[in-house]
């Protein structure tokens, strides 16, 4: 989903479109239920929540078939019974929603259908409307729209099951660039679709107890395993190799609060074999990064985009001459996944990350057939997932999954700050402390992450340590709790895991590049690999992982299906929230 465009009901609430600074949103206080659930109480298969390890983690993983670029999705429940949806994992929104099976474009099939998977509130006993239709009611930079009521109702991710969640009900989809996928966004409640804030998933697992704070960390892992994880609450250190750094997160520049992940791109050098070229160094970590006479890229880590995309001077100046074979719609042979090249982007001047190009170049495929396109006789079809966008007027750009891969990040939204290091491969992840997945839970508080590690540390000698930055000197979005009138939140241990599924068994059978016979998931075991497995939410935008307004004009007249422009799938551009 696309940070950038934000969805309106009669206001803007972009944090980059608003004067209004985060200080003056209001925090509404919630009543917990603190006693034993009566029986009749109980949705089928919950039990009381135990007391956890202060995390809950799922896995995430990458359909390539659905979008350009694949986009990572993750498994959840809604309603009771449970039913199974997909939903792309979005750093760079705030809203939980799903499509309804009563929409229209949910009743179709081919290009712009619901993908994933549909939410029927009628087979919910326990769904509720918290605000009639239009009150959701989201519009993009790409002609997408999603309209509908917000409800609330039971919603299972990982092991825990949450009864009265709110979240968006699309009954409307119009989806103009690819397939209606469901949508998990986990950025600042800030940035929701909708005049009155709501508690989202960070929040409610916060709100409940489930988590200590609002943290969560993302390993999205290479490309070639499908499938990573992410941790609420917590740091897996087996997933991360050196020692986490950690940066406080550039302020909006036009609002000067904390509301969204930004960091800088300090510095850019590129290794191929064997030779190293500097593209460009010495940018500025804080406010001054935003002029335009510093060399720094402001760049919002979004796992809702594929790309990164950069300004077009900094592409034509370093990118294009680096990478000669790309062609004028940004595509090449997928024989240069083979190169032995390597990029090295450092964050905030404090930490250095190497970047493989086989995660940067990736292979491209018919969403009908799922086969490869061709690029010629002998080719296939790849595109290169860094690309030229207009300036946005927010004085950033997105920096996606294509990078994000070859970093852990730890989002702590209490504290406004990022915690990065080099990714593990997978194999590095599993050979780690015998094998053993070592999570530390991270407590409240400023400094959570380095008192976790170094806690940690104290008891196993392999767990890497942590830099500690300062506390964060700008106004961060606080945080927001479910209003008095709304039934309260209350969370359960789930009869059996959710998105346990790894590998091409996450992905669901109709979206696999080949049908190899992977049994899916089905039932409350996190319904990801079947047949229609998955959520469908607003917009194909969505999906193809693109919510931009203006873009390159990109196309590839030699790719058939792609006539309208490969722009559309692979998230060039940015676009504004439209006010309804």
């Amino acid at each position: 989903m696309r940070h950038l465009c934000r969805r309106t009901t009669g206001i803007l609430l972009a944090a980059a479109a608003t004067t209004t600074t985060v200080s003056a949103l209001p925090e509404i206080a919630i009543t917990k239920r603190d006693g034993e659930l009566k029986a009749s109480e109980r949705a089928h298969g919950v039990v009381k929540r135990a007391d956890g390890d202060g995390t809950v983690e799922t896995n995430v993983f990458d359909v390539a078939t659905w979008s350009t670029g694949g986009a990572y999705y993750a498994n959840v429940t809604v309603g009771t019974p449970a039913q199974p949806q997909v939903v792309i994992l979005d750093t760079g929104s705030s809203d939980l929603y799903f499509d309804s099976a009563h929409a229209a474009t949910c009743q179709t099939t081919g290009e712009y259908s619901c993908r994933g998977g549909t939410f029927s509130p009628d087979d919910s006993s326990t769904y509720q409307v918290v605000d009639p239709s239009p009150a959701f009611n989201t519009s993009f930079g790409d002609g997408s729209t999603a309209v509908g009521p917000f409800g609330e109702d039971t919603v299972g991710i990982g092991d825990v099951r949450i009864e009265n969640v709110q979240f968006g009900v699309a009954q409307e989809v119009n989806a103009t660039t690819g397939y209606a996928i469901g949508l998990m966004g986990i950025g600042y409640s800030y940035n929701e679709a909708t005049q009155y804030i709501y508690p989202n998933m960070p929040e409610v697992l916060r709100d409940t107890g489930v988590i200590n704070s609002r943290l969560y960390s993302v390993y999205l892992n290479d490309l070639s395993d499908i499938s990573g994880t992410i941790l609420f609450g917590g740091i897996d250190t087996s997933k991360y190799t050196g020692e986490l750094t950690t940066l406080d997160i550039l302020p909006d520049a036009i609002s000067g609060g904390i509301s969204q992940f930004i960091t800088t791109v300090t510095d850019l050098s590129l290794t191929t074999n064997g030779q190293t070229t500097d593209l460009f160094s010495g940018g500025s970590n804080t406010m001054a990064a935003y002029e335009s006479n510093d060399s720094a890229l402001p760049v919002l880590l979004d796992t809702g985009s594929a790309a990164w995309s950069m300004p077009q001077s900094y592409y034509r100046e370093y990118i294009a001459p680096s990478f000669p074979y790309l062609d004028s719609y940004g595509l090449c042979a997928c024989s240069h996944r083979q190169d032995q090249t390597t990029l090295h982007l450092t964050f905030g001047a404090s930490i250095r990350i190497q970047v493989p190009i086989s995660d940067i170049i990736v292979p491209i495929y018919n969403s009908t057939t799922r086969e490869p396109i061709p690029y010629s006789e002998s080719e296939d079809a790849c595109a290169f997932l860094i690309v030229p966008a207009e300036p946005t007027g927010y004085g950033f750009q997105t920096l996606g999954d294509a990078i994000l891969r070859s970093l852990y990040v730890v989002f702590d939204l209490d504290n406004g700050q990022l915690s990065l290091a080099q990714a593990a491969t997978d194999n590095d992840a599993g050979s780690q402390s015998g094998g053993n997945v070592n999570v530390v839970a991270v407590p409240s508080g400023p400094g959570g992450v380095a008192s976790a590690l170094s806690s940690a540390s104290a008891e196993a000698s392999y767990v890497p340590a942590s830099s500690a930055a300062p506390s964060q000197s700008w106004s961060i979005a606080p945080l927001v709790t479910a209003a008095s009138e709304t039934r309260d939140l209350t969370a359960t241990t789930a009869g059996s895991t959710i998105g346990t599924a790894t590998g091409s068994a996450a992905i669901p059978a109709g979206a696999r590049v080949s049908d190899d016979g992977v049994p899916g998931v089905s039932g409350s075991g996190g319904g990801s690999a079947t047949g229609n497995g998955g959520s469908s939410t607003s917009s194909g935008a969505a999906a193809a992982v693109i919510r931009g307004g203006r873009t390159a004009g990109w196309g590839c007249g030699s790719c058939g299906v792609w006539g309208s422009g490969l722009v559309a799938l692979l998230g060039v551009g940015v676009g504004m929230g439209i006010m309804i």
